[in-house]
């Protein structure tokens, strides 16, 4: 996986790498339109690591300390605490 260079785009088995997907998912997504890619005119789907990369790290969960911090933020800010 050291290979992967930035400036260049990234194949299907590249992007599964990745990912940790298995290639059909990875066309499953494209086919949803849910997995950001390219296609050129000879019809090989590409991707870019960035895409990849927004896409891995969508979504997050927040610990629960997070939270906690995030609700005594808001009850500090209304005097309530």
């Amino acid at each position: 996986m050291n290979t992967i260079l930035t400036d260049r785009p990234l194949t299907v088995t590249e992007a599964a790498a990745y990912t940790g997907f298995s290639k059909a998912y990875i066309y499953k997504l494209c086919h949803l339109n849910k997995l950001p890619h390219f296609k050129p005119e000879n019809g090989k789907i590409l991707f870019s690591l960035d895409d990849l990369k927004a896409f891995c790290f969508r979504n997050r969960q927040a610990a629960e300390y997070e939270l906690q911090e995030q609700a005594e933020a808001i009850l500090n800010k209304r005097g309530a605490v």
